[in-house]
This record gives structure tokens, sequence and C-alpha cells, in this order.
């Protein structure tokens, strides 16, 4: 069972980055962004290795597409884990990468280059590609945030394309050429183009990578991963570039894109890196956001009233003020200077109550056999302790005082404010 499943995932890669590579290279050739024929000598030799760029390119893209495919696969049953198993898969899929050689190599019969042979040079083009796809798809598939640059700068590469060739569809003459990365249509002047060139791919690179290092910091990926997305899409442009050449001297026909590219890679990797390392408003982690609430939840809770705080000091409580001495109430006075006479239940004040601006807390619900308990819930955990107003706290006092006896000598047992006979007078009658 287990090999069949393997199996099942390496014809995946195999057959994912066969297609995938056949399929660009048609595209490219169809639409004529792409061509191996025709005449690269003179003042179009340099380009040649800007066609060997795309080769490389292609064959790259394709061997990341075989091996992302074999990884959704692989998700329906046991994930793709281990680096034995994900570096068979890369390599499935750098082998079906390398269509793109044989399908050049029988275009580039027709070419016409100076001091190269044109079937190797596109054969030895489209295996370096394949090796840096295998590289790419195994970093790929051990770090799959590195993917989302990837897809962002494929998709920009292949837009320049698109964008340089439809206005000269409707042309009756042959197509002009496309370099890789550059956006260069009909109407635009050559030197505009070459100048654009260093502009676009690095300013592009740079916000593809901020965009992936953002999301990266966005869902939580470790600060590593997420400062190393902006390189991966870049890297893969530039090692296309590295496997054609700068080119001749000539002119700066293949040299500008070719610097360009490594531009972005310095580009697309100080984007990510800011975007996941710097402090951001809008883009915090779960665990900032988190830590970022409760630090404001503890301020608020420091800044309740009855609280003064100095600046630059930390908040101290202000001492309530002292009440003042309850008055003797005459009618009682007498009975309190009886031995054995009980006094009435005090009235409780809070400290709180007397000082103005500042809330008391509600009183504690207290039953007549059990002060301060707390009522278990439905799983039999006590919970907190229930709340009265203050005039029922008041009348359980004046009632637990009530139970108290009194002893046997006082003067008048009816005038004092009981309801329960002590033992002794019990006895006594």
């Amino acid at each position: 069972m287990a090999f069949r499943t393997w199996g099942k995932l390496l014809l995946t890669a195999l057959g994912g980055s066969l297609l995938a590579g056949a399929g660009q290279l048609g595209i490219a050739f169809g639409l004529g962004i792409v061509r191996f024929s025709g005449a690269f000598t003179g003042e179009g030799v340099n380009q040649w290795p800007a066609q060997l760029a795309w080769a490389a390119w292609l064959a790259a893209n394709a061997a990341v597409t075989g091996a992302v495919c074999a990884e959704r696969l692989a998700r329906r049953g046991a994930p793709l884990i281990g680096a034995g198993r994900q570096a068979a898969v890369a390599g499935a899929a750098a082998l079906g990468a390398t269509v793109v050689a044989p399908l050049g190599m029988q275009s580039a019969r027709a070419a016409d280059v100076s001091g190269v042979e044109p079937v190797w040079a596109v054969a030895a083009g489209a295996l370096l590609g394949a090796v840096i796809g295998g590289g790419a798809a195994l970093t790929v598939l051990v770090r799959p945030p590195l993917l989302w640059n990837m897809v962002l700068v494929a998709g920009l590469v292949w837009f320049l394309a698109l964008a340089s060739v439809m206005p000269s569809l409707n042309d009756t003459g042959p197509l002009r050429a496309v370099r890789l990365g550059v956006w260069e249509p009909s109407w635009l002047d050559p030197i505009v183009a070459d100048r654009l060139c260093l502009l676009v791919l690095p300013v592009a690179a740079l916000l593809a990578g901020t965009l992936t290092g953002g999301l990266a910091r966005r869902r939580g990926q470790a600060t590593p991963v997420g400062a190393l997305t902006g390189l991966a899409g870049p890297a893969l442009l530039a090692g296309a570039y590295l496997a054609a050449g700068p080119g001749a001297d000539a002119d700066r026909y293949q040299a500008t894109p070719y610097h360009g590219a490594l531009l972005a890679v310095a580009a697309g990797g100080l984007g990510s890196a800011a975007a996941a390392m710097l402090r951001w408003p809008l883009v915090e982690r779960p665990i900032t956001r988190a830590a970022a609430t409760a630090s404001a939840a503890t301020e608020a809770a420091v800044d309740t009233p009855g609280t003064e705080r100095g600046p630059g000091t930390e908040p101290t409580a202000v001492s309530p003020a002292a009440p003042a001495p309850a008055e003797a109430d005459p009618g009682t006075a007498d009975d309190r200077s009886v031995p054995g006479t009980m006094p009435p239940a005090p009235r409780r004040r809070s400290l709180l109550r007397s000082t103005p601006g500042v809330t008391p807390p509600a009183p504690r619900l207290r039953s007549l056999f059990g002060r301060g308990r707390s009522r278990p819930d439905e799983a039999g955990d006590p919970t907190e302790e229930v709340r009265l107003p203050a005039q029922d706290e008041e009348f359980v006092d004046w009632v637990t005082g009530l139970s108290k006896p009194v002893s046997n000598n006082e003067t008048d047992p009816e005038s004092a404010r009981r309801s329960l006979r002590s033992i002794g007078r019990h006895h006594a009658d």
C-alpha cells in the first residue's frame, strides 16, 4: 500500500512538471515570447542569451509546479514529512522539468549563433534551470510559505511578457523578442525599456517581498521564515539569468536585465525582512495583540476612581478619609451603661462610601448560619460570592445580633433587643 502511494506521488511530481514545462514553452512559442530559430549575429548577438534565460526559467518553474502538485496530493493521505521523501519528490519534479530541453533543442536546429552550438546551449540552459527548480521545489516542500513569493513573481513575469507582446499581435512583420522580466512593448523606445527594467524588477520584488513577509507574520510563521520569503521568487529569476550569462559587450541588451535581476534578490529580501522583523502598526502577531489587550485592560483597571498618578510615578491608591465618629444615641445611652445589656447592632459603613466620587463594592450575600459562603454551580465547584444591596447587609447583621444570648443579671430582660432567651435564664425559670 505504501509503495502504491509513493508511486502516485512520484508520478504526480513527474507528470505535473512535464505538463507545466511543455505548456509554458508552447505558450511562449505561440505568442513569440521565446524563439530559438533565426539569426543571432551582429547587433542581435545578445538576444540569444535572453532566450536561454527564458528556457532556464521555464524549466525551474515547471519543477516547482510538479512538486507542489505532489504535495497537494499527499495532503489527502499521509503528509509529506521527512527529508528523504521530500528530496525524492523534488528530484522527480526536476526530472520532469527537463522536458524543456528536448523541445527547445528541436527548435534551435534552425538557429544561427556565432561561436556557440545552439542545440547544446539550449539543452544546457534547460538542464541548469531544472536543477535550480529542483532545489527551489525542495525548499518549498520544507518551508511552504516560500511558495507565495514564487507565485507572485511568476505571475508578474508572465504579465509583463503578455503586456509586451499583445500590442504587436496585429502587426504583419516579425514579432519583437521579449526579455525575461522586462516590459518592452513595440511602441516603447528600447532605451527607455532598458532604463525601466532596472527599476521595475527591484521595485516589484520589494513589493512582493513586503507582501509575503507581512502575510507570513500575520499567519504566525517563524520570523526567519517570514524574512526569507522575499528571496524565493527573485532567486529563481536571478538563477535563470546566471545560467544564461550577461551576454557580450556589444551592447547592454542582456546585461541590463541581468543586473536588474540580481538587484531584485536584494530588494525582495529587504522587503520581507522589514515586514517580518520590524514593528508595524497594522501587522501584528496574535500573541502581540493578546498582550496589548491584556496591558490595556490592566491600565484601565489601574485608572479607576480613587487613584492618583503623578508624572513619571506609579499609580498609588488614595487613602480614604477617616470616618467621623458616630454620635451617641441618647435613647440607647442608658442601655449601654447597664451591665449585661446587649447594645443594638451597629451600622457598618464602608470606608469607600465616605469618600466622594468612589463607588463602594457590592456587599456579599451572607446567610444567617454561614457568612461569606459561595453558592456552588451545577458541577459542585464554588463560584463567586453573591452580592446584595447595602440595606440587606445591615438587616442581616442586625438579625444575627439578636441571636446572641444575654447574661442572667440583666435588669430589664424585656427591654433588651433580643428574641432568644439565654441558657441561664431558661433554667432559672
